[in-house]
């Protein structure tokens, strides 16, 4: 139903013709290789299979110069961040089928403007990236140095807590306070914080 809707919504189109369709993976990236198209439009799930299309987006622009765009019912930060890893030039919620006409343009012009539905969605996702980037930057250790200084106890109440000495405890608090640059171990505390990795 999806296709056939798709299908109507380009051939209404004066600017815009429609090559070919295609219903799986496979019969995807044959139809890119064999024929010189501009835009492609790609469904994240082809053929009942969960996301084989971000797979098809791979290899589509890898063997094709055809931007890819895709399509999909959901907007989950995790699936749109690897469609763009993928290659995607533009992702599209099927709810705003009205703007694929537009975003084929704009793909076809090398606009590579990211459609609302999927501009919240990278946001979330990177924010989650530099989170978990920021933490695994920290040791096991550190990591508890800091959540003590959040808590608010001395570097010798994290000594006795940890089993380390105190001149350990400074070694790992100045690690901690080079690796979130800041100044002091307090502003390292409310700066995890913030970032919601505490």
């Amino acid at each position: 139903m999806w296709n056939e809707y798709i299908s109507e919504t380009v051939n209404r189109e004066p600017d815009l013709f429609l090559v070919g369709t295609a219903r799986s993976k496979v019969g995807a990236i044959r139809i890119a290789g064999m024929l010189d198209i501009d835009v492609v439009l790609l469904d994240v799930v082809l053929d009942g299979n969960a996301a084989d299309g971000l797979d098809a987006a791979l290899e589509i622009v890898s063997i094709s110069r055809a931007k890819v765009i895709m399509l999909t019912v959901m907007d989950q930060a995790e699936i749109i961040s690897e469609a763009f890893g993928n290659g995607a030039f533009n992702y599209i919620v099927k709810t705003a089928i009205e703007d694929i006409p537009e975003a084929v343009r704009a793909a076809y012009a090398g606009r590579s403007s990211i459609h609302a539905s999927a501009a919240g969605a990278l946001r979330s996702e990177f924010v989650r990236m530099k989170r978990n980037e920021l933490r695994q930057s920290l040791t096991r250790t550190e990591f508890e140095v800091l959540r003590f200084m959040h808590d608010g106890h001395t570097r010798s109440a994290i000594g006795d807590r940890l089993h380390i000495t105190e001149s350990t405890v400074k070694k790992h608090v100045n690690q901690v306070i080079r690796k979130l640059k800041v100044h002091t171990g307090k502003e390292a505390a409310r700066k995890a914080k913030m970032k919601g990795i505490l």
